[in-house]
């Protein structure tokens, strides 16, 4: 029997997606916007990780975040 995701890997899954329509539109950049019920604590990990990637910013908006990135070369 399969294991349930944890909030944080619904999370996630649905931020993938996200950045990965951002990137095969070029635009290199992404406002992510909590829905209710997330949880604050699965954002915060989330951010935390996300920054610290090389080549990306993360910014706070009033709403969320704003997160773009430069590609890496190849």
């Amino acid at each position: 029997m399969a294991k349930k995701p944890t909030s944080y890997e619904l999370l996630g899954q649905r931020i993938q997606i996200e950045i990965a329509a951002a990137s095969r539109r070029e635009k290199r950049q992404v406002h992510l916007k909590p829905e209710d019920g997330d949880s604050p604590d699965d954002w915060d990990r989330l951010i935390d990780e996300i920054s610290e990637n090389e080549n990306v910013d993360v910014t706070r908006t009033d709403e969320g975040w704003l997160v773009s990135w430069v590609p890496v070369e190849a």
